[in-house]
């Protein structure tokens, strides 16, 4: 079972990815609100009024990133996830 709480500094690996969302602008504030609800997740800046918004996703495990990437998608409102950076940070002990 893998941790979920490890910070960047215990993690052997942490993953960074940057999404483009777009959504109903009419949703915005509920798709904004489910979004940060998203463990290690950040909206650095939006546009309401399009209906856009940058993300930044964080994990030490890619299938928990990619989890939380897919679950973008099923929130109400969502019209579209670009997945527009990714890095993958590898701890040298």
């Amino acid at each position: 079972m893998s941790n979920t709480n490890l910070s960047l500094e215990s993690a052997k690996d942490w993953h960074v990815v940057g999404l483009i969302v777009q959504g109903n602008p009419e949703k915005f504030a509920a798709i904004r609100t489910a979004l940060l609800a998203i463990e290690h997740t950040e909206i650095p800046t939006f546009d309401e009024k399009f209906g856009k918004m940058v993300v930044v996703m964080q994990s030490h495990d890619q299938h928990i990133l990619l989890d939380n990437m897919e679950s973008v998608k099923d929130i109400d409102g969502v019209i579209n996830v670009s997945l527009v950076y990714h890095e993958q940070d590898e701890q040298k002990k």
